[in-house]
């Protein structure tokens, strides 16, 4: 059986870790108790021991009817009384008093207030929450019946005629709380389009809409018309602004620059349909939220029980169904605002985003979890030994052949070695990936948080080491192949496109569009080296800067990728003049950018990034700056030494 301990630290949320019971410090005290007792009991008395007597079995029952009956006329050992707080708040704060004096009194009153803080924390983080969540809920409410009322404005434009008025349309929803009227369909003048744009204007006011620019204040243009320009002001501060932002964006195209062609109402719902996405991953995210605290609340409720449980042994009392009467009764286990709220979003999400079908809005709400597989776990050791197997083969091969003697001629190490360490070094890169993930996991970082992956599809630790070893096995594979065609006298034209055939199956299976070996994973490293590479035009994320750092230890690799393509690019693998890349002018100039390009691209990430902190962007900029520096001279006294 599973200690509960280690089931609270697999179950618990890392980013609300110090929010939960401390459940090994309360352990810890009540083992101190259990030590003091041990300390204060008396020796057995030895010369008492006269042997056994008629009247123990009367003695025994006695005993057991003093348990199952007595205990329910003992008063109650302790008192656990809710004060409000003095500054007016409606937070309350338990405090336990002692009623029944204890033998170890002192350990049993800090044991208690150490209870009534951690029940004190938990039911202040679980308000906080809550109210966080319930607003966020009815900024998703107002924001989405905007988003409704967009698209009835949307669609009664496209029933009109092309001369027909601009924002003549029904309003069903603000109808209900405004005055405001539905006008007739065709208008034939100016001012009773601007007099339409005023009274929806007023009617989205009413509803709780607000605008930069009212209609009094509106600027106007040379021909005396009032200029349409205006934005609706949603606060920043708010956990669905990005939501808003896109919101003003599509009033602005609709009600303040409206066009009567086709191509308007294109613009138009192409923004309606990106609003109706992210507030669909809002109410999404908002679903999990309301999840994790009700987790929260359950996995809390289970450390008091077993806490309380835990002393009554000890201390041969019963404390915990008095202690745990306040614990039902405190905020964090009575409210049900989370969980209306979570039946709520379960019936707007079915109804909105679902067309009624409440299977299809399950699975966006509760997608089922992806079980670890032991075939990925088979596999990883099945590649480990066949590229152990190989790679003994090729060693022994390669003394057979005497390719390490300094009498062979040094073509195949200058031709073969740098086309094959290019997946040699990858390969590394990918394992040390791999055990970044494994000590992640274990020491309960949320990573997939930190680098914004969809925890559906990101990469797990055994997947790194799958991949890692499938392309080690290749990669000796085909030196194996190559090396033994080589030793059978093949013509070296065709043994050394070896190589290169293997580096086209990679990039091919790399840029692949079909879901076979982990495509999101693919993707989204070649999504963040363009990111890399167009560092200043695009916006910085934690996996950029994280590849970024890799790249900056990977110039070895980089240089190999240039000399395997100029090798193959130049055709010297048909004409084996190997000194055509490295005396060729361009090559070598190549070769000075690739030294200095990571840095580059690091140095520019920080600048993109690090406009509020000036003085930091400034210091990480020069480091990098100093490290081409650097990374120019190191290749200059490399080039005059060779």
């Amino acid at each position: 059986m599973v200690k509960f301990s280690k089931e609270l630290e697999a179950q618990l949320i890392p980013e609300w870790k110090d929010a939960f019971v401390n459940y090994w410090q309360l352990k810890k005290h009540v083992k101190k108790i259990k030590l003091r007792r041990k300390r204060r009991q008396p020796p057995p008395d030895l010369n008492d021991d006269f042997g056994r007597s008629i009247f123990d079995p009367i003695r025994f029952i006695s005993r057991i009817s003093t348990k199952l009956f007595g205990s329910n006329n003992n008063t109650e050992i302790i008192q656990v009384k809710s004060k409000s707080m003095e500054d007016g708040s409606d937070e309350v704060v338990y405090q336990t008093e002692l009623v029944q004096l204890f033998s170890e009194e002192d350990e049993v009153r800090v044991f208690f207030e150490m209870l009534d803080e951690e029940l004190n924390k938990v039911n202040q983080f679980y308000k906080t929450k809550e109210s966080e969540f319930v607003e966020r809920g009815e900024i998703l409410n107002k924001q989405l019946q905007i988003l409704l009322e967009l698209k009835q404005i949307i669609n009664d434009r496209r029933r009109r005629k092309p001369n027909t008025g601009i924002l003549s349309r029904s309003w069903s929803s603000c109808a209900r709380s405004s005055d405001f009227s539905e006008r007739p369909a065709e208008l034939k003048d100016g001012s009773t389009e601007i007099s339409q744009t005023d009274e929806v204007i007023a009617a989205l006011e009413r509803n709780g809409v607000s605008f930069m620019n009212s209609a009094s204040g509106r600027a106007k243009t040379k021909k005396g018309k009032p200029k349409m320009a205006m934005r609706i002001d949603s606060p920043a501060t708010t956990a669905t602004c990005t939501i808003s932002a896109v919101t003003s964006m599509i009033w602005e195209d609709l009600v303040n620059n409206p066009k009567k062609e086709g191509h308007g109402d294109f613009i138009n719902t192409k923004k309606i349909q990106c609003a109706e996405k992210m507030i669909r991953s809002a109410f999404v995210e908002l679903y999990k939220g309301l999840g994790l605290l009700r987790t929260y609340s359950s996995l809390n409720m289970v450390a008091f029980t077993k806490i309380l449980k835990k002393f009554d042994k000890v201390a041969n009392q019963q404390a915990s169904a008095s202690y745990l009467k306040a614990v039902k009764r405190s905020h964090f286990i009575s409210s049900d605002k989370a969980v209306r709220l979570m039946d709520e979003v379960e019936s707007i999400f079915t109804k909105r985003f679902a067309n009624n079908d409440r299977k299809k809005a399950m699975k966006f709400l509760r997608p089922n979890q992806q079980k670890d597989s032991h075939m990925v776990t088979f596999l990883v050791g099945l590649f480990t030994g066949c590229f152990v197997s190989l790679f003994s083969v090729y060693v022994m091969l390669a003394h057979m052949s005497g390719i390490f003697s300094s009498s062979t001629d040094t073509a195949y190490m200058e031709t073969v070695y740098p086309v094959f360490s290019v997946f040699t070094l990858l390969s590394l890169h990918l394992f040390l990936y791999g055990c970044n993930l494994f000590m992640w996991k274990n020491t309960r970082i949320n990573y997939n948080f930190i680098f914004e992956f969809a925890p559906s599809t990101a990469l797990k630790y055994r997947d790194a080491f799958l991949i890692c070893t499938t392309f080690m096995t290749c990669v000796v594979g085909a030196m194996v192949i190559h090396l033994l065609l080589r030793a059978g006298g093949f013509s070296p034209t065709h043994v050394d496109i070896i190589p290169g055939i293997l580096l086209l199956i990679f990039i091919a299976l790399l840029v692949c569009p079909f879901n076979i070996f982990y495509r999101p994973t693919r993707y989204c490293f070649l999504r963040v080296i363009r990111n890399i590479i167009c560092s200043p035009f695009y916006k910085v994320l934690m996996v950029d800067f994280f590849m970024a750092d890799q790249l900056t230890s990977q110039i070895p690799l980089l240089r190999h990728l240039e000399s395997t393509a100029c090798y193959f690019l130049a055709g010297s693998f048909k004409t084996h003049e190997y000194a055509t890349c490295k005396n060729g002018r361009l090559y070598r100039q190549l070769a000075y950018v690739i030294s200095f390009l990571p840095y580059y691209w690091r140095a520019m990430q920080v600048k993109h990034n690090g406009v509020p902190r000036i003085y930091s962007v400034f210091v990480e900029a020069e480091k990098h700056v100093q490290l081409i520096m650097f990374s120019s001279i190191q290749f200059q006294v490399c080039k005059k030494m060779v």
